[in-house]
């Protein structure tokens, strides 16, 4: 199913009809996209906070984690992206529960699995985290996201496209609420689970170096 992803951001409307033949066939076809496609934004987490280092707000200096803290934050990171497909899955089974094609749970993850692909792609930007370039992408990624509920609901879900705006904006909303509850939960744990003392500026770093 990794053909259809460029289709989403050309041709969401043919994308959607072919996502929706291809999971009915296969309903388990879309895995891959979720467990591969969610690797993006973990690796690149790791990449910048490890090597290429972010400054804070309010701060010119760079700051770096130590590679052990920066693997536990990448793999909360794919835990984060794998959780809230799976959340957002059984939120569109409940939202559209009075729909005459209720979708299963599968079919709701696979649905917001594709939703979730701009949110991977965007995750290219953590590769070089500047504030201003997080800033732009985030919410590009966001409206591509919504974007592309408003052409899924019709074509995956068998909606008449005026329902859709209603269904996609209680979807949008209890989906903000998950998001932002996975997100939290899961950088919580990180915090809890990475070892202390592994947050040094650029000048700490470069000082450990030049020591035998």
């Amino acid at each position: 199913m990794f053909t259809y992803v460029p289709g989403l951001f050309y041709a969401p409307r043919s994308t959607w009809q072919r996502i929706h033949d291809s999971v009915e066939h296969s309903p388990y076809g879309f895995i891959p996209v979720l467990l591969i496609g969610s690797l993006i934004p973990a690796l690149c987490v790791y990449y910048g906070s490890s090597v290429a280092g972010w400054a804070l707000f309010g701060s010119e200096k760079r700051h770096f984690l130590s590679s052990t803290s920066a693997s536990l934050l990448a793999v909360a990171v794919w835990l984060a992206f794998v959780t809230n497909a799976i959340v957002m899955g059984y939120i569109v089974r409940w939202v559209l529960f009075r729909t005459p094609f209720r979708p299963s749970a599968l079919h709701g993850i696979a649905f917001a699995t594709f939703l979730s692909v701009p949110f991977m792609l965007a995750g290219l930007a953590a590769l070089y985290p500047e504030r201003w370039l997080v800033l732009l992408v985030l919410p590009i990624a966001a409206a591509f996201s919504a974007l592309q509920l408003y052409f899924g609901l019709p074509h995956f879900m068998r909606l008449h496209q005026d329902k859709a705006y209603f269904y996609g904006a209680c979807i949008i909303g209890a989906g903000m609420l998950a998001i932002v509850s996975i997100g939290v939960f899961y950088l919580e744990s990180w915090r809890a689970v990475s070892p202390p003392g592994e947050y040094q500026g650029i000048e700490e770093q470069r000082d450990q170096q030049r020591l035998p």
